[in-house]
């Protein structure tokens, strides 16, 4: 009985989503039902299954936001993470989802605040909407998500900057009082939030670097040991 009605509430959800993607007239029958289905994929185990239902989302694009954006309050601590990281990819044409994103700043899981800090970072054209948000991102109690801010407050900050930006208004201003008066890591602008590498990215990679060296060292050594015996062998 409990896993027929956890079925019924699985299909009622879905119906849910396809019937509103349906009503503002962005998608077609088929695409609405795959996007509910992607939505709940998201929440998978499988860090895979769940990274492929967020590059199919991501890759439709704005039509998909205001769904994805509804996934970051999900109950599903996965869910919630991995549309976080679906509107990172979206970029710029997630910023009907910047509310929903400011309030998931203040989520209980690092990695997804982390992914929320960088995809308010791509929101250039919102920055000084988003920036006060990131100036208390960079007292968050985790490393990443403090670095991430700091990348994303100078990126904002820079295109503020930009005559674009500013556009004969005060902009400049608001840009100086949005930018970090103690800065714990301070980013060098856009580039370095593309090249900067996730710090759990960079240990894994010099864990790997560290076993790779041992093993050689531990497969090389003695073949070294036995050569030299080889050589200086006494003659027979």
């Amino acid at each position: 009985m409990m896993i027929d009605r956890m079925n019924e509430m699985n299909i009622m959800a879905r119906l849910v989503v396809s019937m509103s993607l349906l009503l503002v007239g962005l998608v077609g029958p088929a695409q609405a039902d795959n996007v509910a289905s992607l939505i709940k994929q998201l929440g998978a185990w499988s860090n895979d299954k769940a990274k492929k239902a967020s590059d199919d989302l991501a890759s439709m694009g704005k039509p998909v936001v205001s769904q994805v954006a509804k996934a970051l309050s999900s109950k599903s601590r996965r869910r919630g993470r991995f549309a976080a990281r679906t509107l990172r990819q979206i970029g710029p044409d997630a910023a009907d989802a910047i509310p929903a994103l400011l309030e998931t700043l203040k989520d209980s899981d690092a990695l997804t605040r982390e992914y929320t800090v960088e995809a308010l970072a791509k929101m250039v054209g919102q920055a000084e909407q988003v920036l006060p948000a990131l100036q208390q991102v960079i007292h968050d109690e985790d490393e990443d998500v403090r670095r991430q801010a700091s990348l994303a407050i100078a990126r904002l900050t820079e295109a503020l900057k930009s005559p674009a930006a500013q556009g004969g208004k005060p902009a400049a201003a608001a840009a100086q009082q949005a930018s970090p008066s103690s800065n714990p890591d301070p980013g060098k602008g856009a580039a370095a939030l593309a090249a900067a590498p996730s710090e759990r990215e960079s240990l894994l990679e010099k864990l790997t670097a560290i076993v790779v060296i041992r093993v050689a060292l531990i497969a090389f050594i003695p073949l070294g040991f036995f050569s030299l015996l080889y050589l200086y062998r006494e003659p027979r």
